[in-house]
């Protein structure tokens, strides 16, 4: 009977302990599962593409292109990355004429991040690869040649699996055939949704 008159209020101390220590160590892991200084692993963005670009050839009838892409980029864990950039963008009837043009960049090269413990991560980049052309201009009809880029981009974390580009500014440089000079000047503005896995 003393054993019987002991167990019982033993177990039940042990257990109310135990409920307590949850309830407290429960809203500190909740606080704590995200911290935007975390660098993901892995990252996947989807993006929207708009392109300003100088029309051919030796004149500065600027255009204007629309599409998309996405970018893949691989982190290591103290701010640099490298990144795989891929995208398209078309215009049709370019300054009232019958032209139709359709680019595809794909780029890859360093990324920096600057990463704090606020949700706004700005980065720098430079890329380096090809570009191709699809025209029914006669100079142009099917043609790929090297190409560069340099910009600069802000994301934002919406979560530890989720963020947004809000913005990123690229200058970018190809030198397709156009009949004259044979290179080109595009500027590309890009934002979208961002996919993250993993942590460091």
């Amino acid at each position: 009977m003393r054993f019987h008159k002991l167990f019982l209020p033993a177990v039940l101390l042990t257990l109310c302990a135990s409920t307590c220590t949850l309830a407290q160590a429960r809203p500190a892991k909740a606080t704590l599962s995200y911290n935007p200084s975390q660098t993901p692993v892995l990252e996947l963005a989807v993006n929207y593409t708009y392109l300003h670009a100088n029309a051919p050839p030796a004149v500065c009838g600027c255009f204007s292109l629309n599409g998309g892409g996405g970018t893949i980029v691989v982190n290591a864990s103290r701010g640099f990355s490298v990144v795989a950039d891929l995208s398209s963008a078309h215009a049709s009837n370019i300054d009232a004429t019958t032209q139709n043009v359709t680019l595809f960049n794909y780029l890859v090269g360093p990324r920096y991040s600057y990463r704090s413990s606020r949700r706004l991560t700005p980065y720098a980049e430079a890329l380096v690869g090809g570009s191709s052309e699809y025209s029914n201009y006669t100079f142009v009809k099917r043609a790929k040649a090297l190409a560069a880029s340099g910009g600069l981009g802000l994301g934002y974390g919406l979560g530890r699996h989720f963020g947004l580009t809000v913005l990123e500014a690229d200058y970018i440089y190809s030198r397709l055939p156009n009949g004259d000079n044979n290179h080109q000047n595009y500027y590309r503005l890009s934002t979208g949704i961002v996919f993250r896995f993993g942590s460091h």
